[in-house]
């Protein structure tokens, strides 16, 4: 920890429950739309956000066996969400991207998280959000992110709304 105060008991509690709060309204309304499962939505946009990344990187981004990860590629495609294409290089590497079909469903996926975290911040003065916007900024740039870690934080932001992301000043090199 940096020479910043220590945070209050209070607002660790609070930030907790905002936390646990908007990740359980994201996985409800993620699965009320993608009921095939957590894993299988955020790979679908993590696909999005990182086109042609190999299946061993969704994997690791979304801490799954390679196996694991396979299988919800083959869950992609089965739904015409993604195609598979081998690696010049080797062509037991599989590259993965969306599909037209995919990427309409990632941006429900997206407009979805937007509606909820929209709704969430509805009752914050604009002087509070921009305020927030900072914090949240701060914490994310603080983070000991890595090219893997990087890519599981990101996998539900819309990289087109989101300028100058913190995790990219971290993290700038996110190829393969």
């Amino acid at each position: 920890m940096t020479n910043a105060a220590l945070p209050s008991d209070r607002l660790i509690n609070l930030f907790g429950a905002l936390v646990q709060w908007v990740s359980d309204e994201l996985r409800g309304t993620i699965s009320e739309r993608f009921p095939a499962g957590g894993e299988t939505a955020a790979a679908l946009s993590l696909i999005g956000h990182e086109p042609g990344m190999s299946i061993d990187q969704i994997g690791k981004a979304l801490r799954l066996s390679h196996a694991g990860a396979a299988r919800v590629v083959e869950r992609l495609m089965a739904r015409n969400f993604v195609s598979k294409s081998p690696f010049a290089g080797d062509r037991r590497v599989m590259h993965v991207c969306l599909t037209d079909t995919g990427q309409a469903e990632r941006k429900t996926l997206l407009r979805r998280r937007s509606t909820v975290i929209a709704g969430l911040l509805a009752a914050v003065s604009e002087t509070d959000l921009a305020a927030l916007e900072r914090i949240a900024e701060t914490v994310l740039v603080s983070l000991p992110l890595d090219e893997i870690s990087t890519r599981a934080t990101c996998r539900f932001c819309d990289a087109d709304k989101c300028t100058n992301c913190p995790t990219e000043i971290v993290a700038p090199n996110k190829a393969n």
